[in-house]
């Protein structure tokens, strides 16, 4: 796998966003920009305009590759333009076998040939490399109205299950997190009594403590293990309460980033309702 960031392209204001974000990322970190533009596959078009068709859409993609290849050249980093035909997802997925990440808006443009955006979960779902998010609602100037010491601010977060630090997502979460000087979360949900039959106050509250207990430990347990191989990052512990797609999706919008391991990723709203930018670790293929 090479050291290189693919973005998917399709001129709308969502995936401008992510491309910006993949300069951004790809400046930071030195290495090569993949600029993916899908033409799609044509539907319901007239046999006698289907030639004209095409050769509008591909005019139409080679300026879209051609302005975004610019803007990354001109933030001083490599960049190579990629215009393929075909379903969007499987244009993406194909172009992200030689890389390390995935960078795309969560939607894209309407219109016939479908590109950026009903695409991005089934992209996160079958991709060979982990896949960055950016939601439609994300403003990384926007700030929090919560005290400090329940603040995200400026902090990437990484969700935790019982694989606990060997999770990938983890060392992931972490490498980001320290070099870009951030603060990494080690983040757990349990659910409330709320979603459980309950019929006495004192049986919520002996369950609810009895599913707090082992969610703290196990991030406690994960940071500390954390803190020994990265010394110089600054590591939280927060185990957060309700059902767990809307506990994360109910995060604040300034986090930097998100980063979501296997079982994490095989809930599709968790990587596409988020309000900061996601990255879904692949879910791993069995071998038949």
């Amino acid at each position: 796998m090479s050291q290189r960031i693919v973005a998917a392209y399709d001129g709308s204001d969502y995936s401008e966003r992510a491309l910006d974000w993949a300069i951004q990322e790809a400046a930071a970190q030195e290495i090569p920009l993949k600029i993916v533009v899908s033409t799609g596959r044509p539907v319901g078009v007239d046999q006698s305009l289907y030639g004209p068709f095409l050769d509008a859409v591909q005019e139409e993609s080679e300026k879209l590759a051609r302005a975004a290849v610019d803007k990354a050249k001109a933030a001083g980093v490599q960049v190579q333009g990629i215009i393929e035909r075909g379903d969007a997802a499987g244009v993406i997925v194909y172009e992200a076998k030689d890389s390390s990440l995935v960078v795309m808006g969560k939607r894209g443009r309407h219109g016939v040939r479908g590109r950026v955006g009903s695409v991005s979960a089934a992209t996160a779902s079958h991709s060979p490399v982990p896949v960055v998010i950016l939601p439609e609602s994300w403003n990384p100037a926007e700030r929090e109205s919560r005290p400090e010491d329940e603040s995200f601010e400026g902090t990437v977060v990484v969700g935790v299950d019982k694989l606990g630090a060997k999770n990938l997502a983890v060392k992931v979460a972490a490498d980001y997190a320290r070099a870009h000087g951030l603060t990494l979360a080690v983040v757990s949900v349990v659910p409330t009594t709320s979603y459980l039959p309950m019929n006495s106050s004192e049986l919520e509250r002996a369950v609810q403590e009895q599913l707090l207990a082992p969610a703290k430990e196990l991030t406690e347990q994960v940071a500390e293990e954390l803190r020994g191989h990265y010394t110089d990052l600054n590591i939280v512990t927060r185990v957060l309460q309700g059902r767990p797609a809307d506990a994360w999706w109910m995060l604040p919008a300034p986090l930097t980033c998100w980063s979501w391991g296997p079982a994490v990723t095989a809930d599709s709203a968790v990587c596409s309702w988020v309000r900061s930018p996601s990255r879904c670790w692949p879910i791993p293929r069995r071998r038949s």
